[in-house]
């Protein structure tokens, strides 16, 4: 089972048995950990995300390896599968972008603002664990952000390596 369905399943376990926020955490650091090694790309929507401006943000993290991250559920569990299901029909057909329920991630990396766009190459929520750009744009172009302007040697090499991996021959 990938990583990010794992997560997704741990995270609506957690939300349906009302796990205590700190044991809910534990169950998170114990996921996230097994995916240290490895950079992971997050875009950060809420429910005020229209589905124009949702449907190629699915397609671009698809292409690049991105999970899409929500704060919470849009209504309640079948709305928001519904909605889901529905974009990752319109972007990508029976291939869609990989989606979590994660308010611990919007904390983890204080994302106040959707659309935002998260790089971590690292398992913690340092300054050196992550780089994050917010505003209206592709996951393209954030990599190309994330490549030319952070700050971080890891996440430049990532971000370049994502967006030509996804994005090269377009």
């Amino acid at each position: 089972m990938a990583l990010s369905t794992r997560l997704f399943n741990a995270v609506l376990v957690a939300s349906a048995c009302a796990i205590t926020p700190a044991r809910a955490q534990d169950l998170f650091d114990s996921i996230r950990a097994a995916a240290a090694e490895q950079p992971a790309g997050y875009v950060f929507v809420s429910d005020r995300v229209t589905d124009t401006a949702l449907i190629p943000l699915a397609r671009d993290a698809r292409a690049a390896g991105f999970t899409i991250v929500v704060n919470g559920f849009w209504g309640d569990l079948a709305a928001t599968r519904q909605r889901v299901a529905r974009i990752n029909e319109a972007c990508c057909g029976k291939n869609g972008a990989h989606w979590q329920v994660n308010p611990l991630l919007f904390q983890r990396y204080q994302v106040t603002a959707v659309p935002s766009f998260v790089l971590a190459v690292g398992p913690g929520n340092a300054p050196t664990d992550f780089a994050k750009v917010t505003g209206e744009m592709s996951v393209a172009n954030a990599l190309k952000t994330f490549a030319q302007q952070s700050r971080l040697p890891p996440v430049r090499r990532a971000a370049a390596v994502a967006y030509k991996r996804a994005f090269a021959t377009q």
